[in-house]
């Protein structure tokens, strides 16, 4: 996934009967010189569903989904030619008007700030006409619940290149305590951060940052209570 590719909006079940010569030619080049018959009776799409395919009638969203699988192109590329053709590493993602399809899960974006009171932190749900889902078993496979997930916006260059100012992140708010090493979203000194955590054997625990020009952290064990983790970051653009 990449933070400037546009991610089309469908509604699932939507099909039109108006001919698109662009989406025709994109199918052909999916198939990679893959027969239709070959591809339908893989795919589980009839014939003459895809002949009219390959005479620009447009899939609705479901089938779209069967076929950006089965070609293993990106969803985006398929349906409107927006960004990459093919899968980078992680899950297919897309915007959905209504529910999702089956096999993918809706995943709340949610927005991070540093609660009024001492010791807490609050997640605010934004209120977005879109919502983004991702395959179910794809976010098992990172290692999340479906239910703990929630998208997140990343702010700043501290984590840069591994995360960069803009990007989508997976984050598990289930997790809401230092486990391993690993990035997570967090609240200390009054200020949201995105950082690499490590935990020394003196029980000293260390905000690193990926960005060279930002110099490690250190949080002693009396100022430890004052660090609210919101959760820890599965994804952003790859599995990390």
């Amino acid at each position: 996934m990449s933070n400037d590719t546009e991610i089309e909006t469908l509604t699932r079940g939507q099909s039109s009967e108006q001919v698109d010569t662009s989406f025709a030619e994109r199918l052909r080049i999916a198939l990679s010189g893959e027969s239709p018959h070959a591809f339908s009776k893989r795919s589980g799409i009839g014939d003459s569903t895809m002949r009219k395919y390959l005479l620009g009638s447009m899939p609705g969203l479901d089938n779209l989904l069967v076929i950006a699988e089965a070609a293993n192109v990106t969803l985006d590329w398929l349906a409107a030619g927006k960004g990459p053709m093919t899968p980078g590493q992680g899950g297919r993602t897309f915007m959905v008007a209504g529910g999702a399809p089956e096999g993918f899960v809706t995943v709340p974006k949610l927005d991070i700030r540093p609660s009024a009171g001492a010791g807490s932190i609050d997640l605010y749900e934004e209120s977005e006409p879109d919502i983004f889902a991702f395959r179910e078993e794809w976010l098992r496979r990172i290692g999340v619940s479906p239910k703990a997930a929630r998208l997140m916006v990343a702010k700043g260059d501290s984590m840069r290149e591994t995360i960069n100012d803009g990007d989508l992140m997976i984050v598990d708010v289930s997790i809401r305590e230092f486990i391993d090493e690993a990035i997570y979203v967090l609240v200390y000194g009054g200020l949201v951060r995105l950082k690499r955590l490590q935990m020394l054997r003196s029980g000293l625990l260390l905000l690193k940052s990926d960005n060279p020009r930002y110099q490690t952290e250190e949080v002693p064990l009396a100022e430890q209570p004052e660090l609210i983790i919101g959760g820890r970051v599965r994804w952003a653009g790859g599995a990390i």
